[in-house]
């Protein structure tokens, strides 16, 4: 607090040093000579609301992770909110901040796990939500599996806090596992469902339950097992109303779930009116674990902004990150009805797709409205399509277009020819006032012919489909390829672009309000979000914040970080590290191969194995 009000008044003395010479600035002759002087506003606030952050212990204490929200969701929601500056420039640039955007304080986290640059959400959850960097693929199991970590959760339930966990993915997926859980490989889900019924936790809520009854289908089924361990399983929304804080420990998964993968909750994009919604589970979970007088903590992650960022969709990731501000404000809510007694904090555990604003196509213009010619999420398309093809294997593309169109908004001209021009021939043209105003959203014969080798790549079996360096570049090994080449061309028309299928490491934000929040500023390691939590909770007493005197950092290798041995499995040789290197990557994936696996087994089993 301190160091923000300093600060705050070296900022103001620097300003108003440099007043002076703003004004001598101005231009005295030439064509603007005669225009008044712009007035700065006045009493433009030079600091965030500080009224609030509260120095108290926090009794409410709202965990939010948006799974894959790096910056750029962030920053392409609150500017496809805004007005559109598509047209030449010519319009007005005006993002419109989301709620948890406007929280007084906000942070940088460094999200790498301890093995690799690129995370996977099993190692970053493990990180802040348990305080120790492990493995990729790990759950709350240190390198080399020689400890194993608990949880804030977990520490908040031992001090008599009531505990909820919200998804909207799996409850037994990578996230929210880590605040509860300890294996060796994220993919243990029915391992992960056994220690969940065991946990005590009070409220789970969102997605089912992966792999319930086992990898091969022989065992009991996680639901069974929940309930034997005094779990209420409320799997109708009417059950879900019924529940209140006598109803005891539950899981409310929600009634309605993907059509893809069985088990997810759909995406904001897909859903029908009526349809249970990441806020209700929210509201419900504040509604039951409220009533106890030592307080709660709750963690709520909307795990498929990730899943849609993978897809290289953007008009689902956008539109997902909007809507988790839904969920978040039920909590900011309670904030203002709690003020000295809560926290909340927002962050990611990555950053997904290499999503990016800007093309080089669209140059310096945006046009985020195309994006509201979507009408369906990657994963639904994808069943779209398999429906079609089930009936009518001989589908061709011309028979399919109307599809396209109906859930992209594209414009086709099959008869389209494009005569390439040089760059001379394209100026003179330009000139000559020659060249003629397209359609956005109208399909050029270099798109078209890539829509039509996808639709016919997506007609084969995973196994004989290309698997040549561009086919990897465009997703295609990971995704249907006619789903993924629509939404990255619809992404580059609206000014947007991805360039991978995976995971990136750039740091991400993080925004806190609320009892405590002063410590969540800076920029910190990932694992440093659990020690903060812990602190505003009262179950943490931090060390000396003195820095040793900043210098310029030089290049350090393996050697000299002591990272080497103490990382590797016990009786590892390094032909085996490198084996598990290569996997860790692969995994890292939340979507690995998912098309192939959705369209062609429509599973619950299939989709867990796809998100990874």
């Amino acid at each position: 607090m301190k160091k923000t009000i300093l600060k705050t008044l070296s900022t103001a003395l620097f300003l108003s040093t440099l007043s002076p010479v703003a004004v001598l600035a101005k231009q005295e002759e030439g064509q603007f000579s005669e225009l008044p002087v712009v007035a700065l506003e006045e009493g433009r606030a030079l600091t965030e609301d500080l009224s609030l952050i509260s120095e108290s212990q926090a009794k409410y204490v709202f965990l939010f992770i948006g799974d894959g929200m790096g910056n750029i969701p962030v920053s392409a929601a609150e500017y496809f909110l805004g007005p559109d500056n598509g047209n030449e420039g010519k319009g007005r640039a005006q993002a419109q901040p989301l709620n948890f955007s406007q929280f007084p304080v906000i942070g940088l986290q460094n999200p790498t796990d301890a093995d690799h640059y690129v995370p996977d959400s099993a190692a970053t959850a493990t990180a802040f939500g348990n305080g120790v960097k492990i493995d990729s693929n790990v759950i709350g199991l240190t390198p080399g599996y020689t400890e194993q970590t608990e949880s804030v959760a977990e520490k908040a339930k031992n001090d008599g806090k009531s505990v909820g966990i919200l998804s909207t993915v799996t409850l037994n997926h990578a996230t929210p596992a880590a605040f509860y859980a300890n294996v060796e490989h994220r993919r243990n889900y029915y391992e992960i469902g056994e220690q969940m019924a065991l946990s005590n936790f009070d409220y789970f809520a969102g997605g089912s339950l992966g792999r319930r009854t086992g990898d091969n289908k022989d065992q009991k089924d996680l639901y069974e097992v929940m309930e034997e361990n005094g779990y209420t399983v409320a799997e109708t929304k009417e059950e879900f109303e019924a529940i209140t804080a006598e109803t005891g420990k539950v899981y409310a998964p929600s009634e309605v779930m993907s059509d893809a993968d069985g088990s997810s909750m759909k995406y904001a994009i897909d859903q029908e009116e009526g349809e249970q919604t990441l806020a209700d589970m929210v509201a419900k979970g504040i509604e039951v674990l409220s009533t106890n007088e030592n307080g709660f903590f709750m963690m709520t992650e909307s795990g498929k902004i990730d899943w849609a960022e993978h897809a290289n969709d953007a008009a689902t990731t956008v539109k997902e990150v909007i809507d988790f501000q839904n969920a978040i404000q039920e909590a900011v809510d309670f904030y203002y009805e709690h003020p000295e007694e809560t926290l909340i904090v927002v962050t990611a555990d990555h950053p997904t797709g290499g999503f990016t604003i800007g093309n080089s196509e669209t140059g310096y213009n945006s046009y985020f409205h195309l994006l509201n010619n979507q009408k369906v999420s990657q994963e639904k398309f994808d069943t779209i399509f398999a429906e079609l093809l089930e009936a009518n294997p001989e589908l061709t593309f011309e028979e399919f277009l109307p599809t396209i169109e109906a859930n992209f908004g594209f414009v086709f001209d099959l008869e389209a020819s494009e005569d390439v021009l040089t760059f001379g021939e394209l100026e003179a043209a330009e000139e000559a006032g020659e060249v003629e105003e397209k359609d956005l959203m109208l399909v050029t014969p270099y798109e078209l012919e890539e829509l039509k080798y996808a639709f016919e790549q997506s007609k084969l079996p995973f196994e004989e489909r290309n698997a040549g360096q561009s086919d990897i570049i465009k997703g295609y090994h990971s995704y249907l390829p006619i789903s993924i080449a629509s939404t990255r061309l619809l992404a580059r028309k609206a000014g947007l672009a991805f360039t991978t299928v995976d995971h990136s490491p750039e740091r991400v934000p993080v925004y806190a309000i609320g009892a405590g929040a002063a410590m969540f500023e800076g920029n910190y390691e990932n694992i440093d979000i659990a020690y903060k939590l812990l602190a505003a909770m009262g179950l943490y007493e931090g060390g000396d914040t003195k820095v040793d005197k900043i210098t310029v950092t030089g290049k350090v290798d393996a050697s000299q970080e002591n990272i080497s041995e103490e990382t590797n499995q016990p009786g590892d040789d390094s032909s085996e590290v490198s084996e598990e290197s290569e996997e860790s990557s692969e995994d890292s994936s939340e979507e690995e191969s998912a098309e192939q696996e959705i369209v062609e087994e429509s599973s619950e089993e299939s989709s867990e194995e796809a998100t990874e």
